[in-house]
């Protein structure tokens, strides 16, 4: 069959392993190489390690596939050994006849050796039937170079002859595989042949001792390649493997073979034995004879050996390719059945979102998905919030996803929460951290368990939480609210979404929203607002929201794409522009005005094509020179005839009279300000409040700046990074100040400058009414680290957290009791004295002297150096009166009355007082009363019973509680939490006692608008007494009615009274829905109906 015929035919090959059986698809004309390719790709199995059986024969590496139909093949797995025996019979089979030139070169050899008496002609036989003998090589073992001069050239063309012929089978041993049938019947006849030879020239071997001597010299090292080839091939073990019928007369060849090279040993010994000149030699070849059997045996057993390992590893291997091939399998029938139910879940979750896509455009479920539907979940914290609020934070979920016990809400410190505030950043909420309830009941795993389930089904929930945290955020268009928010396991804080969200339970507070996807740590922070943008391919122009006069504007073409970007606005005040300059008068002395600062984020740093930015910059307000040019030269005055106080706020001068320059600066990198020339503004105006800035580079944050005209950019580029500076810290003052009832009760309060006279006012509403001492004006950070230490006689009298970071909107204060070291000090002194001393990290610089043994006076300073070191910002003076010898008198205080607005009365708090033991001041911490408030409890019931001041701190809890909380709730919460279930049951047998009594009072008062309405209805005055009929009014009592009122509404409202008093708690007001119904008063019904409902 022609060969093109058979490309792009296909058939099937059926091959078997011993573990599956494969399908293999080849063309036509493959021949096993293909088909061991195609294995390769299928199975990944090395063409190297493939053995392909064929009725118990293995198929050459290219040989041809049989033509069948149905072609079945069995496939061997070889390991190494067996993959390099596989390789060297490749060899031996591109070893052919033709490299050895068959035996008839060996024949003609034999008939030159039988007439080597004969001179030239029978050696040009000799030489003629050699095919390409191989010339002598320099260093050959075989050399006929001792030859003597003497010798004919008969001798020497025959030994030449023959020691060719010898090196040549050298080479061919050493070069070839025989380790094959058809390759020992060439084996063979080179024994033949050598044995041949050596009988041939036992008649020369007296003639020639010393060509004997190399002859044998050869044929022993020819003998040794045998031996070795026989070492190093394993042929013994190979020989001894089983073999078939058709192998059998190949088999009996190599045992002729192996016959004829015994009897050429015994040739040789023999032809030892006939010359006496070559004694010596001849018994060292029967030694090299016998270490060489000797040698075969130990290799025959070493083969053993081999080969019986070999079958050990092979056996171990197939049985380890077993176990892997089971765990494989098994591997992938778990990996099967794991997608298989991953596809099903996949698909129950692609058909819910279905449904509820469906759903979602339709009024009820958008009701469904809004939060303010979903169970309102309210936590408290236990210690006093930063701020005034009644809640830690609200949650909101849908119906099913969590519960009220399910989540635990803790008050992280700032110092401890790992949060980064960014310059601009300002902390306005207290941080939070959500996270599942631990149950009580369970071990440590179970517990874990439970909460990872939590996480999941929060995180696995159609809609996110709802998380509400209360804020303190005053208004600034120029900032908006995030909330920052860390995920359980994680310690990455992440900004998400945040909006302002009012509930009508909780009017009174601020509240800021987010909808994170899980549980962790909330903070809400007040940071620059950010405004969003996209420009076209046709350009056009966007304004910002902070400052409407700010501009971005491009033409046509300068984007390629629609590009979006991000812009942020941080105004620069005139009054910080003023306080700078007073602040710092070396370095911002020259300064005028600033723009705000703008940053500009587009996803790439050059343009195509410039853009404008129409930046704000107050302009100069001094009066510009007017022109000279009419005034002569003698009369030019020296001076101003203007009084000063003519020009504003002092801010006149020649220098601002010369005019002003604009500087133009770029934030690097590194955190500096520089002038920078990328960059070309313009005036908008004649006035000058307007620069145009137009650029192709964007940098990270541009500013521009007035000063005066004087002024060079390595001045303004100081200025500005001293405004920015000024601009990330905050002015504040320490303030300490003692109770006037108890000095030992003091506040150190870090507040800032601005909002002084605020905190002293509520400092003294707090109590603290003591003589104030304040600090000067020092600068912080947000969120900077401020340590509070003392020195002197006095100390804390208890364990406060000393260490404490300042927000400008959060209480940045530490409420304390000290008290003396040593109350023997001091003794000249009135009262006992000490300082507290706040410090900073900052950098401080520091002399860098000599490493020697001198005084650091005798030393020599190598210089300057910044390290990071603390810094004291303030000292204030604490005095703290000593002791009276007589006790003081105890406080009067005026009765507080307590108004009853619900089940919680003067009565019940009462009952709680006599029933509480000591648990009471922990009742008072489970219900948010402060710890001050405790103490001052104490102190004004010393020597006393429980009783008053559990009744005080009673009251004092009902009248801080805002009248929208639930006071009874809140109330039998703390109780169950101190373990009194029984006043917890009293509690509600008041509420319940409570709610009926209102019940009752609600239910008469509807009755007796009812009346009203009915006396006022015409009905009321003209069919009153079928009314009276229907409600089973007496006859009697309606005559006494009529006889005793005329007026006919009159009439109605007391026989309605009448009614109610003998129908008692029966008197409702359905039962004069259903008078009016029975008398087809339809509109009086109606009216009856809108009153119940409402």
């Amino acid at each position: 069959m022609d060969t093109s015929s058979k490309e792009g035919q296909t058939r099937m090959i059926h091959v078997q392993t011993e573990t599956k059986n494969l399908d293999i698809s080849v063309d036509l004309a493959c021949n096993v190489q293909g088909l061991k390719e195609s294995i390769e790709e299928v199975e990944g199995i090395p063409v190297q390690q493939q053995g392909i059986i064929l009725n118990g024969k293995e198929l050459n590496h290219g040989e041809d596939l049989p033509q069948q139909d149905e072609l079945t093949l069995q496939l061997v797995v070889k390991s190494e050994s067996n993959v390099k025996e596989s390789a060297a019979e490749a060899a031996e089979e591109e070893y052919t006849e033709a490299d050895f030139e068959d035996s008839t070169s060996l024949d003609k050899v034999d008939s030159a050796n039988q007439d080597i008496k004969e001179k030239d002609k029978e050696t040009a036989s000799v030489n003629t039937g050699l095919d390409s003998p191989n010339p002598q090589k320099a260093g050959s073992p075989i050399s006929v170079a001792f030859l003597d001069d003497g010798v004919d050239s008969l001798i020497s063309d025959h030994y030449q002859t023959l020691t060719d012929m010898l090196s040549k089978r050298e080479e061919e041993l050493a070069s070839g595989h025989f380790k094959s049938y058809t390759q020992l019947s060439v084996l063979q006849q080179t024994a033949n042949h050598i044995s041949s030879h050596m009988k041939h020239n036992e008649d020369f071997l007296s003639k020639m001792s010393k060509a004997l001597e190399i002859t044998m010299n050869s044929l022993s090292k020819l003998n040794k390649r045998i031996i070795n080839k026989i070492e190093e091939e394993h042929l013994q073990t190979w020989l001894s493997t089983p073999i078939t019928s058709q192998d059998a007369s190949e088999q009996s060849k190599s045992r002729d073979l192996m016959a004829k090279a015994a009897e050429l040993r015994e040739a040789v010994a023999a032809s030892e034995l006939q010359f006496a000149a070559v004694t010596k030699l001849c018994a060292e070849m029967e030694v090299n004879t016998a270490e060489a059997q000797q040698m075969a045996v130990n290799a025959r057993i070493a083969a053993e050996e081999a080969a019986r390992k070999v079958e050990e590893a092979e056996k171990a291997a197939r049985e380890k390719a077993r176990v892997e091939e089971e765990k494989r399998q098994k591997a992938k029938e778990l990996e099967k059945r794991q997608q298989e139910e991953e596809r099903i879940r996949l698909e129950k979750e692609a058909k819910r979102k279905a449904e509820m896509a469906e759903l979602k455009g339709t009024p009820e479920e958008q009701e469904r998905i809004n939060p303010a539907n979903w169970p309102t979940y309210t936590y408290r914290l236990q210690n006093a919030n930063d701020f005034d609020a009644s809640y830690s934070c609200i949650i909101r979920a849908l119906p099913g996803v969590l519960a009220q016990d399910d989540v635990t809400v803790t008050k992280v410190h700032q110092l401890e929460s790992q949060l980064q505030l960014e310059n601009n950043d300002e902390l306005i909420s207290n941080i939070i951290q959500l996270k599942p309830s631990l149950s009580s009941d369970g071990d440590g795993d179970d517990a874990s368990i439970s909460s990872r389930s939590l996480e999941n089904i929060v995180a696995s929930s159609e809609e996110p939480l709802s998380v509400l945290l209360p804020h303190c955020a005053p208004r600034n268009t120029s900032k908006e609210i995030i909330v920052l928010w860390k995920p359980l396991h994680s310690l990455t804080w992440q900004a998400i979404d945040a909006k302002d969200c009012n509930i009508e339970s909780v009017k009174d507070a601020k509240l800021v929203e987010c909808r994170p996807t899980g549980l962790g740590v909330f903070a809400a922070v007040h940071r620059l607002k950010t405004d969003k943008f996209a420009f076209t391919k046709k350009g056009g122009k966007v304004f910002s929201t902070v400052d409407g006069r700010l501009c971005v504007q491009c033409r046509p073409g300068a984007f390629r794409v629609n590009t979006p970007f991000s812009m942020q606005i941080q105004p620069v005040e005139l009054a910080s522009v003023s306080d700078v300059k007073v602040r710092f008068p070396d370095e911002c002395s020259d300064l005028i005005s600033s723009s705000p600062i703008v940053s500009l984020q587009f996803p790439s740093s050059k343009l195509n094509r410039p853009i404008s930015i129409i930046t704000p910059i107050p302009a100069n307000s001094a009066k510009p020179k007017r022109p000279v040019t009419a005034v002569p030269e003698k009369e030019k005055p020296k001076s101003s005839s203007r009084p000063a106080s003519a020009f504003g706020l002092g801010s006149y001068s020649k220098e601002e009279e010369e005019g002003d320059n604009l500087h133009l600066l770029a934030l690097t990198n590194n955190g500096y300000w520089i002038v920078t020339d990328e960059m070309e503004y313009t005036p908008q105006n004649k006035k000058g409040d307007l620069i145009s800035v137009n650029t192709t580079v964007i940098p990270n944050k541009y500013w521009l700046l007035r000063t005066k005209a004087s002024t060079s950019s390595t001045k303004a580029e100081l200025i500005a990074n001293t405004l920015y500076d000024y601009l990330h810290k905050r002015v504040v003052q320490f303030i300490i100040k003692q109770k006037g009832d108890d000095p030992t009760d003091i506040v150190l309060v870090c507040t800032p400058t601005l909002k002084f006279d605020r905190t002293v006012r509520r400092l003294e509403d707090e109590g603290y009414s003591e003589a104030m001492k304040l600090s000067p004006e020092v600068f912080v950070r947000e969120g900077q680290k401020i340590e509070i230490k003392f020195r002197g006689n006095l100390q804390p009298d208890e364990d406060v957290d000393l260490v404490l970071p300042y927000n400008s909107h959060l209480k940045t204060q530490v409420n304390m009791y000290i008290a003396e070291i040593d109350k023997y000090a001091q003794k000249s002194f009135s009262s006992y004295r000490g300082f507290a001393q706040f410090y900073v990290e900052g950098l401080v610089t520091r002399e860098i002297y000599e490493d020697n043994d001198k005084k650091r006076g005798d030393r020599k300073s190598l210089g300057t150096e910044e390290v990071w070191d603390t810094i004291m910002l303030s000292e204030l003076l604490i005095s703290l009166p000593k002791p009276e010898p007589e006790a003081p008198k105890p406080l009067k205080k005026a009765k507080i009355n307590l108004v009853s607005e619900g089940p919680i009365d003067d009565n019940l708090l009462k009952q709680l007082s006599g029933d509480l033991g000591d648990e009471w001041k922990m009742l008072a911490t489970h219900l948010n009363v402060k710890k001050t408030r405790i103490q001052s409890i104490m102190r004004n019931h010393v020597n006393c019973e429980n009783e008053p001041a559990i009744y005080e701190m009673l009251l004092t809890w009902v009248k801080r509680v805002p009248r929208s909380l639930d006071k009874v709730k809140v109330l039998c919460d703390a109780l169950r939490a101190v373990g009194r279930l029984d006043l917890v049951e009293d509690v509600r047998d008041k509420e319940y006692d409570y709610k009926e009594l209102r019940a009752e009072q609600l239910k008469e008062n509807l009755l007796k608008v009812i009346f009203v309405k009915i006396a006022q209805h015409p009905a009321g005055l003209t069919r009153y007494g079928e009314i009276a009929a229907v409600l089973k009014v007496s006859d009697e009592e309606l005559r006494n009615i009529e006889n005793e009122y005329s007026n006919g509404r009159e009439r109605c409202i007391k026989m309605l009274e009448s009614w109610r008093n003998e129908a008692g708690e029966s008197a409702s007001p359905n039962t004069l829905l259903r008078a009016a119904k029975y008398l087809r008063l339809t509109d009086l019904a109606g009216e009856i109906r809108r009153m119940i409902t409402y």
